[in-house]
């Protein structure tokens, strides 16, 4: 029961980790570089791009055009701050040239960013998509990006497979932990209670070697 109980609570994680919001698909926040620093999300209604980033002070921040392309899908606009995060965290920082190589490079990884920040479901990569490639070529010139077809529904797959064999295996490894505790506990009682000349409670050592073992497999 404990065993099914703990994947019933892993499986709930996942499920909300790909089950984001509508609303929450407004919030341009959680983007960190590759030293783990959050980066700063500034709105700026001059720029000149939906996302781009800028160093100020040799510091990433990404500046944000509210008017621009407004009528953008919502989660194809977040996904545009997400790849933008995504070219940070791999270090192609201005002035360096972007190329298209790069950016579809960079889906991906922006896909992936959603995916564990919890803010797209598997029904918003299609629309992404769609929503991206239907931009007329003029409107390409306000993303940080090269005009090109995105096409991440695969690595979106790719990403919540791989979720999903992380919690297999946590599930897997912390069900053998809790097997050896039984084991110990068995091999206490045997001994009744007795640990060299120690007598310990034999449940009480069961319940803080589980506990052990919900702490290395949360």
């Amino acid at each position: 029961m404990r065993v099914t109980w703990r994947w019933a609570v892993a499986a709930v994680f996942l499920w909300a980790a790909l089950a984001g919001q509508g609303a929450r698909a407004q919030e341009y926040t959680g983007c960190t570089d590759a030293k783990g620093q959050a980066v700063a999300v500034l709105e700026d209604s001059k720029a000149r791009r939906v996302f781009e980033t800028r160093l100020v002070g040799g510091v990433p921040v990404i500046v944000h055009n509210p008017q621009l392309l407004p009528d953008l899908w919502p989660a194809a606009r977040l996904f545009l701050f997400a790849h933008e995060c995504a070219r940070i965290q791999a270090g192609y920082l201005p002035p360096a040239p972007q190329t298209v190589a790069q950016d579809r490079s960079l889906d991906c990884q922006a896909v992936e960013w959603l995916v564990r920040n919890g803010r797209v479901r598997a029904d918003d990569i299609g629309l992404i998509e769609k929503a991206l490639n239907g931009l007329r070529r003029s409107d390409w010139r306000f993303v940080a990006e090269a005009p090109r077809r995105v096409e991440v529904a695969a690595c979106y797959r790719r990403i919540v497979e791989s979720l999903a064999r992380d919690v297999e295996g946590v599930k897997r490894d912390w069900s053998r932990c809790v097997e050896v505790c039984g084991e110990q506990m068995g091999d206490c009682r045997a001994a009744g209670g007795r640990v060299g000349e120690t007598t310990v409670d034999c449940m009480q050592v069961y319940l803080i070697c589980v506990d052990i073992c919900n702490r290395r497999y949360p």
